[in-house]
This record gives C-alpha cells, sequence and structure tokens, in this order.
C-alpha cells in the first residue's frame, strides 16, 4: 500500500511506505523554493517501510539543501525495526547529521550508504563493496565477479565526471536473501542530470525520454574526450541479460528494465534534479554477465578486484590476510563469509596457493574455526584443500582449534 504524503507549513509528514520520493522530494522543494523555508522537519514516526532506491534520492538531494543553508530535523519512524533500518543504513545520518553519527553497520551482505566526493573515495566505496560481495555470494565465476565490480565503478564514477553534483556521490548496496544471488546497488547524486550533460555533446535531443533512450546506447557520451559512453550501456546490458533490473531517474523522465515487463522509458510529471542508477544483478546462472561486456562486438576483460587485492605479488600465490579479513573472529557469523570468499577465491585463483596468513589473531573460537575452515576442508575436499592452502603465523590455540574443526567435520561428513 502506498503512502500517504503531507505538508503543513514546514512539516513533511509521511503515512505508510515512502515510496514515492518524486511526490516527497516535490514537498521539500515546495517548503523551500516556494515558501522559503530555512528549517524543515522530516516526520516520518508513521512511515512503515522504506527502501533504498527511493531513500538514496531522498538523502542526495537534503544534503545539497543543506550545502545552501536549509536546516533538515528528522523524527524516525516510531518501528524499533525500520528506525534501526534509518540508522543502520546511514540514511538518518545523511538527512540529519547533527541527531545521528555516521552507521557503524558492519554486517556482511549489505554496504550502507556512502558518500563519496572524490576519486579516492569513490575507488575505496568501490573496493568495499566487492569485498563484501566476494564474501556474500557463493560460487561466484571470475568474470561475473569482474564484469559486476567495473559497473559500480563506471556508475559511481560517471557522479564525479558528469554530474557537477555539490555533495559528490551516494552508493549502497544490498543483496537479498529471498534470492541469494541478487545484488542491488543504487547510486545517487544532487547534480544537474543526464538530459542536460548528454544536451552538451548532442544538441538535438528534444526531451528528457529522448535522452534517457540515449544514454544506454553503446558510446554515447557528451564529450569522447572525457568518457567512452559505456557504463550505463554496459550496466544495462549486464542487467537485462541476467534477467535483473535497470533503472534510471533524470529530470523529467524515468527508464526501467525487468525481465518481466522489458524496456520502459516514460515522462515524470515531478522532475528528479540529479541521477538515480538502481541496478540488480543477478549470478545465478554462470558466466553470463562475462558475455554482457561486449563493446564494438568485442567481448570486454576488465582487470578486477581479485587480481589488485590479491594476486599483486612475484610468487603467483593468492596472499589472505586475516586480521584485514574480518572484525570479529569468535562467531559462527563472522567465520561465514570468510568461508565464502576462500571458497571464490579458490575456484578463481589459477592453480597457485591461498596462503592465510594468521598474523596478530592470537583468539579465535571453535565455531568460527568450523565455519571457515572445518567446512571449507569438507567443501574442497582433503586433496584439494592441502594442495591450494596453507597456513602461516599460526598461533599454537588456533592451530588446535583449526585442527579439530577439520578433523570432526571429516568425522560428520556433512556441511550443514
Amino acid at each position: 500500500m502506498s503512502g500517504y504524503i503531507t505538508r503543513d507549513g514546514n512539516v513533511i509528514k509521511v503515512e505508510g511506505a515512502l515510496d514515492d520520493f518524486h511526490r516527497f522530494l516535490s514537498m521539500i522543494h515546495s517548503a523551500v523554493e516556494r515558501k522559503g523555508y530555512q528549517d524543515v522537519v522530516l516526520d516520518l514516526q508513521q512511515c512503515t517501510s522504506a527502501f533504498q532506491n527511493s531513500m538514496l534520492s531522498v538523502c542526495a538531494q537534503i544534503m545539497a539543501y543543506r550545502n545552501s543553508g536549509i536546516d533538515f530535523s528528522l523524527i524516525p519512524p516510531d518501528k524499533r525495526q525500520l528506525s534501526n533500518l534509518f540508522q543502520n543504513t546511514g540514511w538518518a545520518h545523511y538527512l540529519d547529521p547533527r541527531q545521528f553519527d555516521p552507521s557503524n553497520f558492519r554486517g556482511h551482505s549489505r554496504i550502507p550508504a556512502t558518500q563519496y566526493q572524490t576519486p579516492e573515495e569513490q575507488q575505496a566505496a568501490v573496493n568495499r563493496i566487492v569485498n563484501v560481495i566476494l564474501g556474500a555470494i557463493p560460487d561466484l565465476q571470475r568474470s561475473d565477479f569482474a564484469a559486476f565490480e567495473w559497473s559500480v565503478n563506471e556508475i559511481t564514477d560517471n557522479v564525479l565526471v558528469h554530474s557537477e553534483s555539490s555533495i559528490g556521490g551516494i552508493v549502497q548496496v544490498s543483496t537479498f536473501q529471498k534470492f541469494k544471488k541478487q545484488v542491488q546497488f543504487v547510486v545517487a547524486d544532487a547534480g544537474v542530470g543526464i538530459p542536460k550533460t548528454l544536451r552538451e555533446g548532442h544538441p538535438e535531443i528534444s526531451s528528457d525520454t529522448e535522452a534517457l533512450d540515449r544514454a544506454i546506447r553503446e558510446e554515447v557520451t557528451r564529450d569522447k574526450r572525457i568518457g567512452q559512453g559505456n557504463g550505463l550501456f554496459g550496466s544495462y546490458e549486464i542487467c537485462s541479460k541476467c534477467k535483473g533490473q535497470f533503472a534510471i531517474h533524470s529530470g523529467y523522465a524515468k527508464l526501467a528494465f525487468d525481465n518481466k515487463s522489458g524496456l520502459s522509458i516514460s515522462k515524470e510529471a515531478i522532475p528528479y534534479s540529479g541521477t538515480l542508477v538502481v541496478a540488480t544483478i543477478d549470478f545465478t546462472e554462470p558466466k553470463l554477465l562475462e558475455e554482457a561486456l561486449r563493446f564494438k562486438g568485442q567481448k570486454y576483460a576488465p582487470v578486477d578486484y581479485v587480481e589488485l587485492e590479491y594476486e599483486a605479488n612475484t610468487d603467483g600465490n593468492i596472499h589472505f590476510l586475516m586480521k584485514d579479513e574480518s572484525p570479529s573472529f569468535g562467531s559462527r557469523v563472522a567465520g561465514k563469509p570468510i568461508r565464502t570468499k576462500l571458497s571464490n577465491l579458490l575456484s578463481m585463483g589459477g592453480e597457485g596457493k591461498i596462503v592465510i596468513d594468521l598474523a596478530d589473531v592470537p583468539l579465535m573460537s571453535s565455531s568460527f574455526a568450523d565455519e571457515a575452515f572445518g567446512k571449507l576442508f569438507l567443501e574442497a575436499g582433503p586433496v584439494k584443500f592441502m594442495q591450494r592452502f596453507e597456513f602461516v603465523n599460526v598461533m599454537a590455540t588456533a592451530q588446535q582449534l583449526i585442527n579439530r574443526a577439520i578433523a570432526q567435520r571429516m568425522s560428520a561428513g556433512v556441511v550443514d
């Protein structure tokens, strides 16, 4: 059921689902631009649900307003689970940084909303995203992983290159528990929008809908000297070929693709001042994404995070420094993404060894050791495990726990 959004003076109130971000932002525009309020209250007490595609667009616009001197305060949802979501995702902080601290959420299947304003911050955000996905999605094909990384990198970089956004960009990533091999990433900015930037190089574009239609075509960009114009095209191809979803909101237009309805481009009555890109990628069918990355008919193989982060050494092995891979070694929950990541690296990393370095990891729980290494031993099989994995700098206590976990898994013979 759609939400009910109203404005009373400088107070904007949401009852029910916050699913119409265009209307919500129009209320803010009315309060600030038409009525001249310098302080706006966002009353979400009665809000019952919110999603990252809507919320990132709202966060980006409010951050831009704040940069221009407009003050915002948030009344968070009464619903405890939703209030926690606002804080864990970072939405609450970006809407009202005086009242709410930045998110300290460190889950294993999603990345909170992350602002970036420089190339260094953008690269750090992309690296964090792909590192989490490497430990969240099992049985990843390396070419598919590289295609996902390429798409996130291209879409986030577009913000810095083209948008002229005063707040830079915001990116957020979630995996879906119901569909365990689906990942959605959302990128929002508060810049000039795709229609305006494309018209700089293509003055013949007559409408915002035409601009979005052109934006997902190969080699369409405002200026070939600063970009090849393949980021949106390649990302659309990836999402459509894997039967995922893809959407762009910018100006007075919306472009949307899903496997059931296909591609549609429509005019919006209320404009979005900036660009919002929502991409849902499905990794279920192996090696499908690598076929999507073709430019001028040629398959493109980008350099990936695995090569740069794990393989960039002279001995040909993958070096896995455990202290940098997990904030905790005390639970089964913490061990699961380690096992998933090591399993993915095993399939991605050729024939070299995976050197697991436990330096500065003095303590480890038996449940962590079982989840990370006992189950990994059973999944890989004894011969492959001993051939491909090497442990170094292991404290005696940790070694005993790992040995015991492997022995118990061998005896039980199942991965539960």
